[in-house]
């Protein structure tokens, strides 16, 4: 049986949203937000997101599990890309003269064989304030996100996407995709309690990582096979009603008020401003057409 996010009802301003409006406003800012790393714009936009998510009355002890991994995820990926970047900004973003703080002693790649070897890592304003400018960006995209699923009935997910234009089939697949990683997670708890019980102790694995993968064989295949069979399941109970054969109708209708059609409206604006400003900035090397080209550090803050 699939499950779905744990959906939270409540009468707040985000749950009576169009979940079209809440998937386009996730859309609009996430593609405008990639296009700038101006701090202030994005720190604009973590302020807006976070009152955003503020309305959905969402309390830290119903979400502290998605954000727990939300943050160590993001804390990971910025740090391992710049080491991995060793320290550099952006491409495209206006770095000709970078104020260096100081640098230590890592390994980076080369261009010539052995393809790596010991690099300076540079820690400069330009890049420390750029880690901040994804750090920033990454939570506040994060925020429209994690209320969506909290606040959304699963049952007009599906519905959404169809009334955004999108087929059947993509629209029913984007439903199953919401209710897999739930079920997938419902599928292993139950597995890990069924082989604990038969004494299987995975807080003991012993050997390599190789090893230890080897050893999750009782847990995993499970897992896998379940997977394979419940989309068997899923699939035969589709053809058994005709699915994609003709056009579908869905239980669950949607309709819009003027505070959707507000967001919607907003959301799309502001992709197009936030583009035809990135394409302005390319043909400009100063003044306001070209903010979104800069970081937008304050000079008090240069060495």
């Amino acid at each position: 049986m699939l499950i779905n996010f744990p959906y939270i009802q409540r009468d707040t301003p985000i749950h009576r949203l169009d979940p079209r409006a809440k998937f386009l406003l996730l859309f609009g800012y996430g593609l405008a937000a990639a296009q700038t790393s101006n701090i202030w714009i994005i720190l604009a936009g973590l302020i807006a997101a976070a009152w955003y998510y503020s309305l959905a009355h969402l309390k830290w002890k119903e979400t502290r599990q998605v954000w727990t991994f939300i943050i160590i995820l993001n804390i990971l990926i910025i740090i391992s890309n710049y080491f991995l970047s060793g320290g550099a900004v952006v491409k495209g973003v206006d770095i000709s003269h970078p104020h260096n703080l100081f640098s230590l002693p890592f390994i980076g790649l080369k261009s010539t064989a052995p393809y790596i070897g010991p690099a300076p890592l540079l820690f400069s304003v330009e890049s420390i304030t750029f880690m901040l400018t994804q750090i920033m960006r990454n939570f506040s995209i994060a925020l429209l996100a994690i209320a969506i699923p909290y606040t959304t009935d699963p049952s007009h997910i599906g519905a959404a996407f169809k009334g955004m234009g999108l087929s059947d089939k993509i629209a029913y697949a984007i439903d199953l995709a919401f209710r897999f990683l739930p079920t997938v997670s419902r599928d292993f708890g139950t597995t890990l309690d069924a082989q604990r019980a038969r004494g299987f102790e995975i807080d003991k694995l012993r050997g390599g990582i190789f090893g230890k993968i080897a050893r999750l064989a009782p847990m995993v295949v499970p897992v896998v096979i379940g997977s394979v069979v419940g989309a068997e399941d899923i699939i035969s109970a589709m053809e058994l009603r005709c699915f994609g054969v003709g056009k579908r109708t869905w239980l669950i209708e949607l309709h819009t008020t003027q505070r959707d059609r507000l967001i919607i409206s907003l959301s799309i604006v502001l992709f197009v401003i936030i583009t035809a400003w990135n394409i302005a900035g390319n043909y400009s090397h100063s003044g306001l057409l070209h903010a979104l080209q800069t970081q937008g550090i304050p000079f008090f803050l240069f060495p």
